[in-house]
Order: C-alpha cells, then structure tokens, then sequence
C-alpha cells in the first residue's frame, strides 16, 4: 500500500495545532542574540545557542518583538535598559510563545524579558576578564605611562554622530582660557556588537600609522545603561587599550557603573564633558605652575641681582677707596721725587766736582814733571820714548830733567860720552 501524501498546507496546519497543543502558555528561553534588526517598529532576534568549546551553533531559532509589545516592555524595564538588552551578543532570558506561520514558518514570540539574567551574566564576563587581565599584570600599565604636562595633540575614538562628542568638542574649543586643542576623529561604533572591533582596529591605525603624531588617545561616548556599557568590558578591548603606548583617557557617559575600560584606562572620567574640564585643567594647571616658577626665577633674579649690586657697590667702593690710597701715596712719591730732583743736580755737581779734584790730583801726581821732579829723566830719541836700553840706536839722544834737557850722542853700544 503506498504512503499517503499530504498538501503542504494540511502539514503546515497539523504543525500548527501541534505546537499550539503542546506549548500553550509561553516559556523562559536562555539564548544568545546573534542578530538584532529594528524593522517598522518591530524587533526581529535570531537566537542561538553555542557549544562551550569551539562557539559552534548548537540551536538556532528567529524571534520577534512586535512593536507593541516593545514599547510595553520599554515601559516597564525602562527604553536604555530594554534597548540595551536587545543588542548582538547579549546573553538574554526571555519568555516566548511559539508562532507557527503556514507561510513564514516557526517564530518565538517575545512576551517577556528577564534583565537580571543579562546583567548576571555581564557581570560573570567582568569578572573573568578582570581575573585574565589582573593575571598578565595589565591592570595598571596604561596608568603608569607618563601624561604629558600639556596634553593638546588629541586622537579622539568617538561615533561622528556621538552628542558626547558634541559636548567634549563644545568645552574644549569654548574654554574660558584660550587653550588650543588639535583633535582628530577617528570614527568607531560606541555601542553594540561592533564597538569592540571598530576601537581596536581604531587603536591599531593610531599606533601604526602615527606614533608620535599625539600625546594621548581620548574614548569618548554619550550615557547609557549597563548593558550598553558592555562592550567596555571586552577582554580584547581592555588588552588594546591596556598595551597603548599612549595614555588612554575614557569618558564614555556613565554615572555609577564602572567598567573594566575604567579600571585599565590611564584615566577615567565619567561623562565627555568631565573629560574636557580635566584636560582644560590640567593646561591651567600647568600655566600656573609655569606662573609660579616665572615668579620663583623673578623673586631669585631680584635677590641675586640685590646682592650683586651691593656685591658690585662695594667692590666700586672698595676700588675708589684703593684708587684715593694709592693716588695719595704717588703723589708723596712724587712729592719726595721732586724733592730728591731739585736736590740731585746739586749731588751730581759736588760728586763731579769730587771726582774731578780726584782726577786732577791723579792727573797732577801722573804729570811728568812730577815725575821728573823726584830726580827721574826721560829719555827720547828721533821722538820715541825709551824704556829699554836696546832701543838706542846711534845718533842723537834726548833726556829731559826737571831743570831742562841735554843733548847726548849714542856711539856704538858702550856709554856715551858726556856733552855739556
């Protein structure tokens, strides 16, 4: 006997009643959201499940908020926190009904949300990634890089769209205090599944391509839930970050809720605009430091150029009194100069006078009439004196006394006769 055949739509209808028979009252779901797609007012999930070890898909089912029932739970959990849970990779629980379409086939209707689910498990997440960072010595290494004294070279990681970016550029360029900034945008999703990626592959750009085109890196976001601050605690993202060899400032909107980013950041501030007062301040800051040493080097230029002048004024003092001694004392000794010149023509004259008495008294005691006197003779012939008897030659001697000469005649070597 063949196998009955049924029409499609007979088998459609039998699923139908099947599901409706034995999932009457909706049930709770642990799922991941895989996909996220707002479409005329309606939310359309597609729920997975995964396998521990690889992230292989294990389940997969299309879900459904229609529009009124978002806007009933937004109502009741609040439009951040319902928006926040509905996001790609959220861990949610949620209650479904079972819808089978003849035409579209099964759909989970969402009834319900449960957040404490979502928030559980986001914090479970936080924790480990805490304990993988703490781990590897990460927690605080970003913190410990030195911030520039005036941070003005900015690359900012922001949605171009951000308000919180609108307000950090709004206190920056509006300081009461005319500091410049430069700032560059580099553009990144700040919330949902890509926000993760995007500031990782916006880090990554910044390090490559400028590594010392800025003095810090700036991440900045308006306010959210805590489900939208989730992609914050990303262990990839908190490594980047973490590893920067640029300081990491962080505004990302947030009044209580504190992040991983927060705790490995160099420095956390809690909205954008908090962001901009502390670099604003920070450039008063230094201008005031830089103020008070200007002052410190005035006060010490002052007392030092005080002491130098008295330094100066005593030396002047010192050189004036030196100069009056010493003029003082040159002009006794010219004084006892002129003194000892007016008197020295009269001691060369009377030295002279001895020394040409000496003189004519040697002379008188050298004169040969002197000589001649104590009985002694010269003798001279043809003009020559004669000292020594082999002079003589023969001819005509000449011998000078006291009293007149004598002629005598030289004959041979003997004696010479005796002429009157």
């Amino acid at each position: 006997m063949a196998p009955a055949t049924y029409q499609l739509s007979d088998l459609t209808s039998f699923i139908r009643r099947v599901f409706a028979l034995n999932l009457p009252e909706p049930v709770w779901v642990a799922a991941e959201l895989a996909q996220v797609n707002i479409s005329r007012g309606h939310c359309w999930l597609t729920l997975v499940q995964k396998e521990a070890e690889s992230d292989a898909i294990k389940a997969q089912l299309e879900a459904v908020v229609w529009a009124n029932k978002l806007r009933e739970l937004q109502g009741i959990h609040g439009l951040k926190m319902t928006k926040g849970l509905l996001q790609q990779g959220m861990s949610v629980r949620l209650r479904v009904s079972t819808s089978f379409h003849e035409r579209f086939g099964l759909r989970l209707v969402v009834e319900d949300i449960d957040p404490t689910h979502t928030i559980g498990a986001l914090e479970r997440r936080r924790q480990q990634t805490l304990e993988s960072l703490a781990a590897d010595n990460l927690m605080n290494r970003n913190a410990e890089l030195p911030l520039p004294v005036v941070p003005q070279r900015l690359a900012v990681i922001s949605s171009d769209t951000a308000a919180g970016l609108a307000d950090f550029r709004e206190q920056l360029e509006g300081n009461p205090y005319g500091y410049r900034f430069q700032l560059r945008l580099f553009g990144a999703a700040m919330q949902g599944a890509q926000t993760s990626p995007e500031i990782i592959s916006r880090l990554r750009e910044i390090r490559r391509n400028w590594p010392d085109a800025f003095d810090a890196v700036v991440i900045v976001r308006g306010g959210g839930g805590r489900t939208d601050l989730a992609a914050f605690d990303d262990e990839a993202l908190c490594r980047a970050v973490a590893e920067f060899p640029l300081p990491v400032l962080l505004g990302i909107g947030h009044e209580t809720d504190e992040t991983v980013l927060d705790r490995v950041a160099h420095k956390s501030l809690k909205t954008p605009t908090a962001t901009a007062v502390f670099l604003v301040e920070r450039l008063m800051q230094a201008e005031v430091r830089l103020l008070q040493l200007g002052r410190g080097v005035l006060s010490v230029g002052t007392h030092q150029l005080s002491a130098a002048t008295q330094e100066l004024n005593r030396q002047a003092s010192a050189v004036r009194q030196a100069a009056g001694q010493s003029l003082l004392h040159e002009h006794h000794r010219l004084d006892r100069l002129a003194g000892e010149l007016n008197q020295l023509p009269g001691r060369i004259l009377s030295t002279a006078n001895d020394q040409l008495s000496h003189y004519e008294q040697l002379l008188a005691a050298l004169r040969p009439e002197t000589t001649l006197a104590r009985g002694y003779a010269l003798v001279s012939q043809e003009g020559r004196l004669i000292t020594n008897p082999d002079d003589l030659v023969e001819g005509e001697v000449d011998v000078r006394l006291k009293e007149g000469r004598v002629k005598l005649k030289m004959q041979g070597r003997g004696l010479p006769p005796p002429t009157e």
